[in-house]
């Protein structure tokens, strides 16, 4: 049976995590069309989807364009009315598919979908339960941490990770697709801001449940199989992530943030860079980020005023989702 729904993985250099990605696509109760967008890997993933998974779309690329564009290509080259993005450190449960159609054709008001987030070594704790940012500048997993009985009810959010979410294609074609200045991290936040501010909502779905592994797919990070990252089940940090989170944290800011909220947004970039310096360690990787969104601010301002003439909600109403999330 054909599905109405494609579900986009783009992938680079983890083939033994893509492999247990696919295969829980496999074990769905609903069909759903799969396409891997690889960005040039070396480590043998194209054949091993051309070889094990005949059935999975496969769009090879020559090097790594990044996350955003990957997803992009993906989305482009689809043609269903419906998509999903997904992670290659990700098992999807076998009703996730189900529970996202189901979703999209009776919840007809809202056009982002985020599901939950689950850690993939301690399955009783939340990864995610759609994504924040608050009027200090700083995006954040809804109720990471927290017991995975809790988040129940199916209720509006700001985001979805695009680790694991459901789109329309009309809201693309209404708002475009993901930024691919961020390159990586924070691409989904943009998105899901964007999309607000045009007047499309986000549901989370309580039982649209995937698995997930803590930054699995950095490039700074050495282990590459499901046995290794059971040792390391900390919150990741290395220069690559606290780079890019960092500056594409900036472009947010002179996106999205009112001017009112200047004195939260000072407080937050001060405990930020007191964090990397004092608890991370990462305080030039910090400054790096910091020095290279200052750079993107003309890109930032140039877009600020373009979804400001475009708006559909007032600024109190965005300011409102701020908060909710603080």
């Amino acid at each position: 049976m054909e599905s109405e729904l494609t579900v986009v993985i783009p992938t680079w250099n983890r083939r033994e995590l893509l492999r247990n990605c696919l295969k829980s696509l496999e074990g769905q109760s609903q069909p759903c069309r799969v396409l891997v967008v690889d960005n040039g890997s070396s480590d043998g993933t194209v054949e091993m989807v051309r070889g094990e998974f005949p059935q999975t779309l496969l769009l090879p690329l020559k090097k790594n364009t990044g996350f955003a564009r990957a997803v992009n290509l993906g989305i482009q080259e689809s043609s269903t009315p419906y998509l999903a993005t997904l992670n290659n450190d990700t098992e999807a449960d076998p009703s996730w598919v189900e529970a996202g159609l189901y979703a999209l054709k009776h919840h007809r008001e809202y056009s982002m979908f985020a599901s939950k987030l689950v850690n993939y070594f301690q399955r009783q704790v939340i990864d995610s339960a759609g994504d924040c940012y608050s009027r200090a500048g700083m995006p954040y997993k809804r109720g990471s941490g927290k017991a995975a009985t809790l988040f129940t009810r199916i209720e509006p959010v700001l985001g979805a990770s695009a680790g694991a979410a459901f789109f329309r294609r009309t809201l693309f074609d209404a708002i475009g697709m993901f930024d691919e200045r961020f390159y990586m991290y924070l691409e989904d936040v943009d998105l899901s801001l964007r999309a607000q501010c045009a007047g499309y909502r986000c549901l989370f779905l309580p039982d649209a449940i995937v698995y997930h592994i803590e930054a699995a797919s950095d490039a700074n990070r050495r282990t590459t199989t499901l046995e290794n990252h059971t040792k390391d089940l900390r919150t990741h940090y290395s220069t690559l992530r606290v780079y890019w989170i960092t500056r594409n944290r900036w472009i947010l800011m002179l996106t999205y943030q009112p001017l009112r909220n200047f004195p939260f947004l000072a407080a937050g970039w001060i405990r930020s860079a007191l964090f990397h310096l004092i608890k991370v360690g990462f305080f030039w990787s910090f400054l790096r980020g910091l020095a290279a969104g200052l750079g993107c601010s003309r890109y930032a301002l140039s877009k600020r005023r373009a979804i400001l003439r475009k708006r559909a909600i007032s600024s109190r109403d965005l300011c409102r989702l701020f908060r909710k999330c603080s």
